[in-house]
């Protein structure tokens, strides 16, 4: 998608740019609708589950974190923009990284509880074990006990789960509307330089998977296996992590898990907060307000945006604790609210055929009707309608795959009936703020290349595709519950995942600049380099002078004239009365 956009739409700012610019004014609001929407709804969960783990672990009241929370994100988002958040987010991601690391490394390798893939093996099939009291009372509140319901044999070792994979379709639902329907996702497309945009989203998306996989595997599996006091409720919140951190490495693991958490929450929430500033200043602000308008007031109103929303979310975020609604609630509701976007706009770049009135009725009608869908099913299912009954998988099911299916039924049919064949003109009319300062040059926007570009990341993309989505979970199937020796080869798997992508994700972005960074290291802390260019330069004129006596004769003559002009200028400058 990244790729189309530099193909059809090379100076937009936004992804509401495209649509406004394709389909018009209505189709426009109809869009910037649900990417506020989409912002909000992912910066909430940010700061939901950020101010329930801060909460938990330093006793901050959490109406409190709610606030301190963006308020780091602000500052800096503030001073630097753009340029701010992708140093801050490499900067963050390493960190992230370097604590997914000793995580990983801690429960399978050092931990003196823990310590072995063999040892969590044991104690998994114990937690699950049919022989286990199960009775009243519990030896803690929380306490897993017995068979798991759904999964096979009732083992935690095992991916035939019925839990499990209803949850993967409301999550890749779900994730489908917070990238396709986040600015955020598409103001980094835009910024990126096209001849590194496909094998850069490649890269990252597998580096990005080892956070989940890894986490979800050691302080996941972990928390199972020490017998952790977590309720159903607390995991909601996204307690888990911390509770085994805690458990393992007493106030270190706190201040470890409590140093992630903020990384991870301020480098997304700084891409939240200039998703939302583009948005109103390029589709309101330029669009509606002042089209004339300038860099300097783009800039001016970018930041009293930032800062207004910033202070707007973490209000929110308070009443939605308030409220008692969960990260987990709002994580899996996502798809519901925004999922019936994702077809539009994925057809907006990619068919000719897709028209303004489909993608409007496509994206309200699809909203609606998954809504209506998902309480229909709460309220028949379990008599009532709340967020603990909202929350449950049936409902979310219903509702995720009627909002994202619905959608893309009724804007094809809408497209097929009465088609647009367009072909993108108007997108690529869109003019940047100050385009003579776009540090592109015109070869990276020349089509073969963006062509080759394209077929290089179907490829790729089809391929690993198939083989994370399809043969690995076909494989991990056809093992039913696992036996030690292939617990032990997923652990390997997920500690080499971890080990690997965390690497990457240090040192090939310093590798890449290096000369960039030594040079401006090396401008930050001596000027021994510069001198020793001058005197390199100083010793060249030189020795030409020396060969050419003549050269310096007339230097001095051109010099002597610069100063006789210099003199004499101010006087003619004098204006007669």
């Amino acid at each position: 998608m990244a790729i189309e956009i530099k193909r059809k739409a090379p100076y937009a700012h936004t992804v509401c740019e495209i649509v406004k610019a394709r389909w018009g004014t209505a189709a426009h609001l109809v869009f910037l609708t649900f990417c506020f929407l989409t912002n909000i709804i992912v910066t909430a969960m940010l700061l939901l589950g950020g101010s329930a783990v801060v909460n938990a672990l330093t006793g901050v009241n959490i109406y409190a974190a709610s606030f301190l929370i963006p308020l780091g994100v602000i500052v800096y988002t503030l001073a630097g923009g753009l340029k701010a958040t992708f140093l801050a987010s490499y900067i963050h991601s390493v960190i992230v990284h370097v604590v997914l690391v000793i995580f990983v490394y801690l429960v399978y390798a050092a931990s003196s509880e823990l310590g072995s893939p063999t040892i969590i093996y044991d104690r998994l099939l114990e937690v699950a074990s049919k022989s286990r009291v199960c009775q009243e009372p519990l030896s803690h509140d929380g306490q897993s006990c017995g068979p798991v319901s759904g999964n096979y044999k009732g083992s935690y070792l095992t991916m035939l789960s019925s839990g499990g994979f209803v949850f993967g379709i409301i999550n890749i639902a779900g994730n489908f509307g917070t990238v396709f329907v986040d600015n955020g996702y598409w103001v980094s497309a835009i910024a990126a330089r096209p001849s590194s945009t496909h094998k850069g989203y490649l890269l990252g998306g597998l580096v990005w998977f080892a956070v989940p996989f890894s986490l979800a595997t050691s302080l996941g599996l972990g928390a199972l296996a020490l017998d952790l006091p977590i309720t159903a409720s607390e995991a909601s919140h996204g307690l888990v992590p911390p509770a085994t951190a805690i458990a393992l490495m007493g106030k270190g693991g706190s201040i470890l898990l409590l140093t992630m958490l903020f990384m991870a929450v301020t480098s997304a929430g700084s891409s939240e907060l200039i998703a939302v500033s583009s948005l109103c200043t390029y589709d309101i602000y330029r669009t509606y307000i002042n089209p004339d308008a300038t860099g300097k007031q783009i800039l001016r109103v970018s930041r009293g945006v930032i800062f207004g929303f910033g202070c707007f979310m973490g209000l929110l975020a308070a009443i939605l604790n308030k409220a008692g609604v969960s990260l987990g609630w709002m994580y899996l509701a996502t798809g519901v609210f925004i999922g019936s976007a994702v077809l539009p706009i994925a057809f907006m770049l990619l068919w000719r055929k897709a028209n303004a009135i489909g993608a409007i009725l496509g994206a309200t009608i699809g909203c609606i009707l998954g809504i209506i869908t998902w309480l229909s099913v709460a309220s028949v299912e379990y008599g009532r309608v709340d967020l603990y009954t909202t929350g449950r998988n049936a409902p979310m099911l219903a509702g995720n795959l009627v909002s994202i299916i619905s959608s893309g039924t009724i804007h094809a049919v809408c497209s097929f009936l009465w088609p647009q064949n367009y072909d993108w003109d108007t997108t690529k009319q869109i003019t940047m703020v100050e385009k003579e300062k776009s540090d592109l040059s015109v070869e990276e926007f020349k089509e073969e290349k963006l062509i080759k570009a394209k077929a290089w990341i179907v490829k790729w993309g089809i391929g690993l595709t198939i083989v994370i989505v399809i043969l690995w979970p076909l494989l991990s199937l056809a093992a039913g519950r696992f036996s030690k020796g292939y617990f032990t080869f997923w652990a390997i798997i997920t500690i080499a995942w971890g080990t690997i992508g965390s690497a990457v994700i240090i040192i090939l972005p310093i590798t890449e600049s290096w000369k960039t960074i030594q040079s401006v290291l090396i401008g930050m802390f001596t000027n021994d380099h510069l001198m020793e260019k001058i005197e390199e330069l100083n010793s060249k004129l030189h020795t030409i002078i020396l060969a050419i006596p003549e050269a310096e004769r007339v230097y001095l003559m051109e010099k002597e004239k610069a100063k006789k002009k210099d003199e004499s200028e101010p006087d003619g400058l004098i204006v007669p009365a």
